[in-house]
């Protein structure tokens, strides 16, 4: 069975919560190495959807050292982060943009996102970060925000 047939099925029981669901696929790094993307662009990291259908969007992000998203909200979607590698920094903005709080994640913890929680990640050590995303439904309406909010 693939990685991706992996997901689809563990996904697939409607009435068990992204975060059960996500850690019976019990994730490793190595697993999610053929989908990792380098940044690209204007983007300190690389982001790869990996899966998606109507419900459900399932995506890798790769932080390098030192490297932040955009701030970000997600539209009309919810989410469960798995942070596979490593650890991060999880910056929550006001409306207003300014910092509403920071929470601090490792390797093997989750965390929980709203479609209006506005935020960013951000790697502050020398290594990688990798973490894995479920939302849904899947990403549309979401926006960026300029540069890192009002501090």
């Amino acid at each position: 069975m693939t990685f991706q047939e992996k997901i689809r099925q563990a996904l697939q029981e409607k009435e068990v919560p992204f975060d059960k669901a996500i850690r019976s696929l019990n994730i490793r790094s190595k697993e999610l190495e053929p989908y990792i993307k380098q940044p690209q662009g204007r983007l300190e990291y690389g982001r790869n959807v990996i899966y998606r259908n109507q419900e459900v969007e399932v995506i890798v992000v790769y932080l390098p050292p030192f490297a932040k998203t955009l701030v970000h909200d997600h539209g009309f979607s919810k989410g469960e982060v798995h942070i596979v590698q490593g650890s991060l920094l999880n910056l929550i903005y006001n409306k207003d943009l300014s910092v509403n709080k920071i929470e601090s994640y490792q390797a093997e913890e989750f965390f929980h996102v709203e479609g209006d929680t506005i935020h960013l990640m951000f790697n502050p050590t020398p290594f990688e970060v990798i973490s894995f995303h479920v939302y849904s439904p899947p990403l549309t309406h979401n926006q960026t925000y300029p540069a890192e909010g009002r501090g």
